[in-house]
């Protein structure tokens, strides 16, 4: 199986992947193990730092309550008692704190249970050699007799003891330490070795089966690419064959046009022109119905010349090569009215132009598409009062719709799938006018300038069309 199997290759990914992430989690788990323990080992290590700091803070506040008691003893002075003061007062909070970072030690706090005891024995010494002091008592053969001293050098040996014990677990803490450290560098660098060269074994494994896979895929590439190039051989050759044919109906197209343009007009204005001669040379002899055919006979012509008019319109609307360039809409359109007005100037309608909706566009083809909205709207308000008509543009979701609303006839929506065929008509000829190829030709105009249309009515309450253009897009 090739590499060119996305299965194969998204296993071969994953593989390649997940490996490597695998190993490299357990070793970081490993790692953050050796780490724990590390750490661990220099808290402790610290730990009995702090134990040793507070020893040597008790220790200097005893020195302080003995040098205090002494110096008075000697001098009578007051101020040696300031020390001893201030050591009393700051005495016993330091014990505790010292009780404390000791806790969970049973042979350090027997030993701070006995220094407790031999303080308060020291302290009762010092009491009765101030008491005798201030009562010009025999305080000096109390200082003889030693018994301070004694009391004082069983603490200092209390201190001592709890001291070289804690000293004792901080060399072995730090020996724990050093060792755990060993451990993590060694156990770090065998484990990312280990990791090493298990995963350039995998990578030369797979880069050997990616390179024979390559090997194929390539082959197979080749194959296609050839296949490839002799269809798109025969596809420039069908292309070609294809413009030919199409540059051969565009010719009959056109040809087409002419004849209808000529030919067919040819017919109609004969036809056109003996109905008139005739209602004109003998319409006095003909009889009422005679008439009334001679007149329908001319409107069929007529309407036979604007349905082939249309139709030109629409192919020539089709084949028309556009032209962009700014289109100012507003004025285009009041220039579309004013050519309704001119025709029917006894109409009373409103017209409502929102200025300066300037778009990109081919002005011809845009001024047929409001030729024929324009025009709908004014044909379809002719038998309504007080008729209006509006142009204006509104955003929606970043596209800009231009829209032409009337107040006219409307017309029913469940039709209105079929509103832009040629030939559809939603009102009847003797009421309105028409041949149905309008909308149709204004549909094509948006869609080549990359647009979309749709219309909004109610049956008797007016009609909306949006439409879009390409270069509107906000």
């Amino acid at each position: 199986m090739l590499l060119t199997d996305p299965r194969r290759f998204r296993r071969l990914l994953l593989r390649a992947i997940l490996l490597p992430v695998g190993l490299l989690l357990l070793l970081a788990g490993v790692l953050l193990w050796a780490v724990g323990d590390l750490i661990q080992a220099q808290e402790n290590a610290r730990h009995s730092q702090v134990a040793l700091t507070q020893l040597e803070r008790v220790r200097q506040l005893l020195i302080d309550r003995e040098t205090g008691v002494r110096g008075y003893l000697l001098t009578g002075e007051p101020s040696f008692l300031e020390p001893y003061h201030a050591a009393g007062q700051q005495l016993p909070l330091a014990l505790e704190e010292l009780e404390r970072i000791l806790v969970g030690q049973p042979q350090q706090q027997a030993w701070i249970q006995t220094l407790r005891e031999r303080r308060q024995e020291w302290e009762q010494v010092a009491d009765q050699m101030l008491s005798r002091f201030h009562q010009q008592g025999d305080w000096l053969s109390l200082v003889r007799s030693g018994a301070g001293k004694t009391r004082m050098d069983a603490m200092r040996a209390t201190l001592e003891a709890i001291a070289a014990e804690e000293r004792q677990r901080a060399t072995l803490q730090a020996l724990e330490a050093e060792r755990a450290g060993r451990v993590v560098l060694i156990m770090g660098g065998l484990w990312t070795l280990a990791v090493g060269v298990l995963l350039a074994w995998l990578s030369r494994r797979q880069l050997i089966t990616l390179a024979r896979d390559y090997d194929a895929s390539l082959s197979e590439v080749r194959a296609q690419a050839d296949a490839l190039r002799a269809s798109e051989a025969r596809l420039e050759s069908r292309v070609a064959q294809r413009t030919v044919e199409l540059t051969a109906a565009n010719k009959e197209l056109e040809s087409f046009s002419y004849s209808v343009s000529h030919d067919l007009r040819s017919p109609l204005r004969a036809i056109d022109g003996f109905a008139q001669a005739m209602r004109e040379d003998e319409g006095a002899r003909l009889s009422p119905e005679g008439l009334r055919l001679l007149t329908r006979l001319q409107g069929a012509a007529t309407r036979m010349g604007q349905l082939i008019d249309d139709l030109l319109q629409l192919s020539r609307v089709t084949r028309a090569e556009l032209q962009r360039e700014p289109v100012n809409l507003s004025t285009l359109s009041a220039s579309v009215l004013q050519e309704l007005r001119q025709r029917e100037p006894g109409r009373d309608v409103t017209c409502s132009l929102q200025p300066g909706l300037t778009v990109q566009g081919d002005p011809r083809l845009l001024r047929v598409l409001l030729e024929n909205l324009l025009g709908n709207a004014w044909k379809f308000t002719s038998k309504r009062s007080g008729a209006h008509i509006e142009l204006f543009a509104e955003t929606a979701n970043g596209v800009t719709h231009y829209a032409v609303r009337d107040n006219g006839v409307g017309f029913d929506m469940a039709y209105a799938g079929k509103l832009f065929s040629p030939f559809q008509r939603m009102h009847k000829p003797s009421e309105f006018p028409g041949t149905g190829i309008g909308l149709a030709t204004v549909q094509r105009i948006v869609h080549r300038h990359g647009g979309e249309i749709s219309a909004q009515a109610t049956l008797g309450g007016g009609a909306t069309f949006r439409f879009s253009l390409q270069e509107a897009r906000a």
